[in-house]
């Protein structure tokens, strides 16, 4: 690195602070709508650049501030997007020392106070300048009567004066403020091309460095190129200006990509002695485990892409095979992977030991890999459990079957039978003469209830009724303890409108059925006890070992299975606890 001993040393993220907008990178877009803006005379009176940090916010207002003061080296230049950084007025702003361009950190200056200084000054016309501009980094700390002080001038500001607001925060920022400004949002710089930027300060430092070095440092800087400078100028330091892939890792704490890819592979094929063996060499050579788990979730990220045919740009070429090779195993399982890594890098931040708690992870992850996903599980039963079921038992026929399926073979032959069209006076007087007659029971009440859309009362009567009699028009039941008053009323109003035909409900001391969900909850505890004696559901409760049938649901599901031709039972899930 180049020694001067008159000059005191300046860090990398200073000296390399870009001046122009050629020397901008990652941010094309802006400098485009900048430009036009310029060349069409449409240059807004405030804007506002957001962005993560160190990607050229408070850097594009200040070229921006001497684009619009500069003046050339002949002193007739006009506002340009590339400034001369040779005549006075850019001098003067680049080392902040110029008296009609303020940059102000608002991260001190917070108070109404500051702001109506602010609003005081605009008033003034520029002293030596084209434009006065007010530079106010990390704007989204200003207090809210300050950015209410400052609306109106924001507004219609005078002529001459031009706003520059910086800011990390933007959904701290008020609307109002907002509106008033034109946004730009700063992208995060793109790996490789920051790779490529840190590649040319090497060389013009005369420091040797490894491109798979540099690309580690760009990748850890995650955009930010100042984060990428900091850590370039600390790694020359520690390596003398020989900057190696080997020193980068060890400084970053980061596994070598090659650890991580043995450690994945492992984990993946099931294989949890490996994969904790890999682990512990990343370790013991100075990986910090949540950065090694982070590494690991980057690869199934990687490898989601290639699998499903993603955008593949963001991998590296020579990484490309091995990613391949971890693809290989099926988006479902890297899905659950992603799952699992996902919610155990959040634990081991909270673990009171991270390499035990990485250790764990990493033991989960090959478990879950020797699981069937389930979709591997649904196609193993549909070709193997038709089978196994009428050997083990020749009177049972399994059957799975869609509900829309069921539907529209329904409809069609509703259409065969009844070819014929009638008038809505004839199929009301059909329908209401078939409800007169089909009403002997709790349950139709239920339904015809959820037929009219009177969902309420379908819960109410399924859940508080105990039927005693039911005869034509007469309805005799009893409550449970905890149910509204009103529902005998309700029924005999409803009843009577949908049937057109008088009920009298009433109620009597007598205990009376059991409510239907009482009921349902009996014969489901009952089906479940079959349910679990049948091949294939034994099998799935064998392949998931603490797994339980959770949840039955009847003719309104989509999955049954049927028993011969004279019952149908269905199964909604088999809740399995996953290992942990």
């Amino acid at each position: 690195m180049t020694d001067n001993a008159k000059q005191p040393y300046r860090v990398l993220a200073r000296k390399y602070r870009p001046k122009t907008f050629s020397q901008l990178i990652g941010q094309e877009t802006l400098v485009r709508t900048l430009e036009n803006a310029l060349k069409l005379q449409r240059l807004a009176h405030a804007f506002i650049f957001t962005g993560v940090r160190g990607v050229g916010k408070t850097s594009t207002a200040r070229i921006l501030a001497k684009g619009l003061n500069c003046i050339g080296p002949d002193g007739l230049g006009a506002s340009t997007l590339e400034p001369c950084d040779i005549c006075d007025p850019c001098q003067a702003i680049a080392e902040g020392r110029h008296v009609d361009v303020l940059e102000i950190d608002a991260a001190s200056h917070t108070g109404i106070d500051d702001a109506r200084e602010i609003i005081e000054g605009v008033n003034y016309k520029p002293v030596s300048a084209r434009y006065k501009i007010y530079i106010i980094d990390e704007v989204h700390m200003m207090s809210k009567s300050a950015f209410n002080a400052l609306l109106k001038t924001l507004e219609e500001p005078p002529d001459t004066v031009k706003f520059m607001f910086a800011t990390t925060e933007i959904r701290k920022v008020p609307v109002t403020i907002l509106s008033r400004c034109q946004r730009y949002d700063l992208q995060r710089v793109a790996t490789a091309i920051l790779a490529d930027h840190l590649g040319k300060i090497c060389k013009l430092e005369s420091i040797e460095a490894e491109k798979k070095a540099l690309v580690t440092i760009s990748e850890a800087a995650e955009g930010s190129v100042r984060d990428g400078l900091s850590l370039l100028d600390q790694g020359t330091t520690m390596s003398h200006d020989n900057l190696t892939y080997d020193a980068v890792v060890k400084m970053l704490g980061r596994p070598r990509r090659e650890e991580s890819f043995s450690i994945l592979q492992a984990a993946m094929s099931g294989d949890s002695a490996t994969a904790l063996l890999n682990f512990s060499n990343a370790y013991t050579r100075g990986a910090e485990p949540e950065m090694l788990i982070g590494d690991l979730l980057d690869l199934v990220h990687q490898a989601s892409l290639l699998s499903v045919d993603g955008d593949t740009n963001s991998i590296n070429e020579s990484e490309k095979d091995i990613v391949k090779d971890i693809a290989k195993v099926g988006i479902s399982h890297l899905g659950r992977a992603w799952q699992i890594l996902l919610k155990g890098h959040g634990e081991i931040g909270k673990a009171p030991n991270t390499n035990a708690a990485a250790e764990m992870l990493i033991i989960r992850l090959a478990h879950a890999a020797k699981m069937p996903t389930p979709g591997e599980l649904l196609k193993k039963l549909k070709s193997e459990g038709k089978a196994t079921d009428d050997k083990k038992n020749p009177n049972t026929k399994l059957e799975i079957s869609s509900k829309k399926t069921t539907e529209k073979n329904e409809a069609s032959l509703s259409e065969k039978t009844n070819p014929a069209k009638f008038d809505n006076t004839a199929i009301n007087t059909t329908e209401t003469a078939e409800l007169e007659q089909s009403i002997t029971s709790l349950q139709e009440i239920v339904k015809l209830a959820e037929e009219k859309e009177e969902m309420l009362l379908a819960a109410r009567i399924r859940n508080h009724v105990r039927l005693v009699s039911i005869k034509q028009g007469n309805l005799q039941i009893a409550l449970t303890k905890d149910s509204p008053a009103q529902i005998p009323g309700e029924i005999a109003h409803y009843l009577s409108n949908w049937t057109q035909k008088p009920w009298l409900v009433t109620l009597t001391e007598t205990n009376g059925e059991k409510t239907l969900a009482e009921q349902k909850g009996i014969n489901d505890e009952k089906l479940r006890a079959k349910l679990a004696e049948e091949p294939l559901i034994t099998e799935i409760l064998q392949t998931f070992p603490g797994s339980k049938i959770e949840e039955i649901k009847h003719q309104e599901d989509n999955i049954e299975i049927r028993e011969g031709n004279e019952k149908d039972f269905r199964f909604d899930n088999i809740n399995q606890e996953m290992p942990k």
